[in-house]
């Protein structure tokens, strides 16, 4: 972990994300200009230095603050006194493309419904792929990127405003003004095994016997054993036989 900054160069930053440039983070203001406290976290926690901040760290810089540049209420923050927030240009003609990120457990539902809110107030789609990952992260460690032809979209009905420079926001993007990655195959489920079960032996027709293998098996060998002890029981009276010669 690098050394930490001081509140005052914290408190810099938190004022130049909230109060001048939101989208360059990802942020996109409520109309009062608010952003979630733990959105702002993540925003600051992205930054090359300053992965250490936590909530800490912003109650801090509030606290030693003579001048009070910050609003929190319910956990949601904003800069005292900020124009941008309501800084929105409606019904704009959009760029050519662009790109939105959504989680892969919604991937397979957005590729039926098209691009909706899905928690957030309006759908936030971002100038360029790598700023549209980035808040996408923020949701999911691996988001779907999606680019949105939205010439076409807003040629179709669907209207577009503006925050800042970077940030475009829409209610809605039909399915047909986007495309992704293929959607992944699913597993066909394979039948289930039948168990397996005592066999039935089939009832053999009247006239006729059924053969056990398994016990002509065992009665074979029973009577090649009981040959083999008949052979010894000879070969053991002829050697008697032989030695009672000898003796007279």
């Amino acid at each position: 972990m690098g050394r930490q900054k001081e509140p005052k160069h914290l408190e810099k930053l938190m004022f130049y994300i909230l109060g001048r440039c939101p989208d360059e983070f990802g942020l996109v203001l409520d109309d009062q200009g608010f952003v979630r406290l733990k959105d702002l976290l993540k925003a600051i926690s992205e930054e090359p230095g300053w992965g250490y901040v936590r909530k800490p760290h912003i109650h801090e810089v509030l606290m030693s603050c003579c001048e009070k540049p910050f609003v929190l209420e319910n956990d949601k923050i904003r800069a005292a006194c900020s124009d941008h927030a309501l800084n929105l240009e409606e019904a704009i003609f959009p760029p050519k493309l662009l790109y939105h990120c959504v989680r892969q457990r919604a991937y397979p539902v957005v590729c039926r419904q098209g691009i909706t809110p899905l928690g957030q107030p309006r759908v936030f789609l971002a100038t360029t792929e790598e700023l549209a990952q980035r808040m996408g992260r923020r949701r999911d460690p691996a988001p779907v990127l999606l680019t949105v032809q939205a010439q076409r979209a807003f040629e179709a009905g669907v209207r577009f405003s503006k925050q800042g420079e970077f940030i475009y926001i829409t209610d809605y993007v039909p399915v047909g003004y986007f495309t992704g990655p293929p959607l992944p195959k699913e597993k066909k489920k394979e039948a289930p095994k039948p168990k397996k079960g005592p066999t039935a032996i089939p009832e053999a027709p009247l006239g006729s016997f059924t053969l056990d293998m398994e016990r002509s098996r065992t009665l074979q060998r029973q009577r090649l054993k009981r040959k083999g002890i008949k052979k010894e029981i000879i070969w053991k009276k002829d050697v008697r036989r032989m030695r009672r010669k000898k003796k007279r």
